[in-house]
């Protein structure tokens, strides 16, 4: 598995820093850590894309209805995103955590142990997801808004699953809900933000089409305009979620 110097990787991580904290939005709050005691104290929040490199550890708090038992419902979850935690950042996944109570009952969460976060899809992209799309996913998660899953499916927790497929018809909790996007530069083909890594092609543009998401899925994650005019968005960018 390849792996960036320090040099490269903390480019990653300021890069990263940015896109997330551009991703705020009423559903979405996003708080970026030197460490994890700095996390659980909520002190000393990394606060400009100058010390981006820095954040390593992410609290989101997300806004939104997930199930927490048989017909009961909570309006807000809060995840820890450990970026270094799988050591090979970012080839390797972040490590996610819920930190709040209830635990959501999803097929894909449990006390004490890790999100199941489909880690596939993060090692399959190798190195070219960012932690937006990651933010996202979890989001996604939350709402049952599932990739495909076969009958007996059950992950963490059997009888969520059940329960999902029997009440909700295998559909998201809350259909057609804002996730946040990425900024509109973060998906330019013309953004050349990695331009040191060129030689190496880590973080290379891949069209849409071979992502396996169509062009009308992409959409959704299209801001209305560019926060930046220097940007504009271009289709087919690699950065665009692929699930």
């Amino acid at each position: 598995m390849a792996q960036l110097t320090p040099e490269q990787r903390q480019h990653r991580l300021r890069f990263d820093y940015r896109v997330a904290t551009q991703m705020r939005t009423p559903v979405m709050s996003v708080t970026a850590y030197r460490n994890v005691d700095d996390l659980v104290a909520r002190r000393n929040p990394v606060v400009s894309d100058d010390e981006g490199h820095e954040a390593t550890q992410y609290l989101v708090d997300y806004y939104m209805k997930t199930l927490v038992g048989e017909g009961r419902y909570s309006n807000k979850t809060s995840v820890k995103f450990d970026l270094l935690a799988n050591g090979n950042y970012p080839y390797t996944p972040p490590a996610c955590f819920v930190i709040s109570e209830p635990i959501p009952w999803t097929p894909h969460f449990t006390e004490n142990r890790p999100i199941c976060t489909d880690d596939d899809l993060w090692i399959d992209a190798k190195g070219r997801m960012l932690l937006g799309h990651w933010l996202v996913h979890v989001a996604k998660l939350l709402n049952f808004d599932e990739i495909p899953r076969t009958e007996n499916y059950g992950g963490y927790t059997p009888d969520a699953a059940r329960y999902w497929r029997e009440h909700f018809n295998r559909q998201p909790l809350t259909p057609n809900f804002p996730y946040p996007p990425l900024p509109a530069w973060a998906s330019s083909k013309s953004l050349v933000v990695f331009e040191s890594l060129e030689e190496e092609s880590l973080f290379e543009p891949k069209p849409i089409e071979e992502t396996g998401v169509s062009r009308a899925e992409a959409s959704d994650f299209a801001p209305a305009e560019a926060p930046d005019a220097d940007f504009q968005a271009g289709p087919g960018s690699l950065f665009e979620p692929r699930w």
